[in-house]
């Protein structure tokens, strides 16, 4: 067997590989010997039809098994002979199999970058200091008076600003729906609004009146092709509620659960500190993470930036699709998205060679009691019973990258544990 290998990227090597047609012939024979034994030829019982029909029968099926032998086999001889340690699967290409002849293919692979890894015990990190004050917990408490308004039907005067409007809405362009017509839409009566004059037009507006109000449509206004046309609004006033705040006093603590009013602000003040450390150490460790990748420049395999590249996409089209984007514009953008997400991409596969050469310097292993936390973990998170949790991992194939995170996790927490870090305002 003949193999030629080559750099085609610090991180990718290609082999040539040739296989002679005198192990090609050897391994034929061999899989003819399989194929008599099961062939089923008409005129003959299974496994006794003479050996020249069932190359003739089964000749297809013969080359096919053939190539699945014998191109794992070279491949792993050419790892072994030039001592190339891959990572990830091979890309073969430019098979040539023919009648007679030797076997030829390329093998692309990936392997491992070099390269030697920075200090990274006692790295200096500073985490900011959780510092609550009264005014935080007041904000709060007054965010929770407003979550609990009560909104009061008024029967007495017309709508004013601050109010809210139940109504009906059409919206017209040049005579032409826009939308369709919304019902039982709770508008807010204010100045600031999306539509400018679109408040103003409905304030004094009795309940069951029905009014027509121009506006200008804003340029920041979803459709593109109306922003900045005038619109008309038929608005049908169907009732007119105003919002009513409770007094925040232990009455309404004990709305919202608690006892007393005291106890409400102490429980807000706990999990605003709470908040706050995890805020904090959340911050530390993008402050680590960012250290490495940037004290550990090196190249990375463009294969696994590709795959890293795609699912940043992907996940950033999908958060903007649950805000409402379209599908169809988003997919318009795949190349801006690459663009933007291309040096990020590259430093997330960067950090994970680095983390794993850390994992493997301080001999960082996954227990069995680490992924059975993390399949308790994820069970509390999404509501669901841990065994339904293992139960996907593992008919999805999921165990190894679950193991593989929990590994990056402990070492982080590993260098987070040794690093120097200091509090600040």
């Amino acid at each position: 067997m003949k193999t030629r290998a080559k750099s085609v990227e610090e991180c990718s090597t290609l082999f040539e590989i040739e296989v002679p047609a005198t192990t090609i012939s050897d391994v034929f024979e061999d899989v003819y010997k399989e194929i008599v034994k099961i062939a089923n030829i008409p005129g003959f019982r299974v496994g006794k039809a003479p050996i020249d029909l069932v190359r003739k029968h089964y000749s297809k099926d013969a080359k096919e098994e053939v190539l699945k032998r014998l191109i794992p086999e070279a491949y792993r001889r050419a790892l072994e002979e030039h001592k190339v340690s891959p990572i990830g699967m091979p890309e073969i290409t430019e098979v040539v199999f023919e009648d007679d002849k030797p076997l030829l293919f390329k093998a692309r692979v990936d392997t491992r970058p070099k390269f030697k890894i920075r200090e990274y015990k006692l790295i200096g990190l500073e985490r900011r200091k959780a510092e609550i004050k009264p005014d935080d917990v007041d904000k709060t408490i007054e965010s929770l008076r407003e979550m609990n308004a009560k909104y009061i039907a008024v029967e007495d005067r017309p709508a004013g600003m601050g109010d809210y409007v139940v109504s009906d809405l059409d919206c017209f362009v040049d005579g032409k729906p826009v939308h369709k017509k919304r019902e039982n839409l709770w508008l807010f009566l204010e100045k600031e609004s999306l539509i400018p004059g679109l408040s103003e037009g409905m304030a004094g507006m009795n309940k069951s009146e029905e009014r027509d109000i121009e506006a200008v449509l804003p340029e920041k206004y979803p459709d593109k092709g109306l922003a900045g046309k005038k619109a008309v609004y038929h608005i049908l006033c169907k009732e007119i509620k105003a919002r009513q705040l409770p007094n925040i006093d232990d009455e309404f603590a004990k709305d919202v659960g608690k006892n007393n009013l005291e106890d409400l602000k102490k429980e807000v003040f706990a999990e605003l500190e709470a908040r706050a450390k995890t805020n904090a150490d959340v911050e530390c460790e993008n402050q680590l993470l960012n250290k490495l990748m940037d004290d550990n420049v090196f190249s990375v395999p463009s294969s696994f930036v590709k795959r890293q590249l795609e699912q940043m996409v992907e996940n950033a089209k999908r958060k903007l699709q649950e805000k409402g984007f379209k599908k169809e514009e988003l997919d318009k953008k795949d190349a801006e998205f690459r663009e933007k997400f291309k040096k990020d991409a590259e430093r997330q596969v960067r950090l994970l060679f680095i983390l794993d050469e850390i994992a493997r310097n301080e001999k960082i292993e996954v227990e069995r009691k680490d992924v059975e936390d993390a399949f308790k973990a994820i069970a509390a998170q999404v509501g669901k019973s841990e065994e339904e949790i293992k139960a996907y991992y593992e008919k999805e194939d999921l165990v190894d990258n679950l193991e593989e995170k929990v590994r990056e996790e402990k070492t982080i927490a590993f260098i987070l544990k040794n690093a120097k870090i200091s509090d600040k305002a």
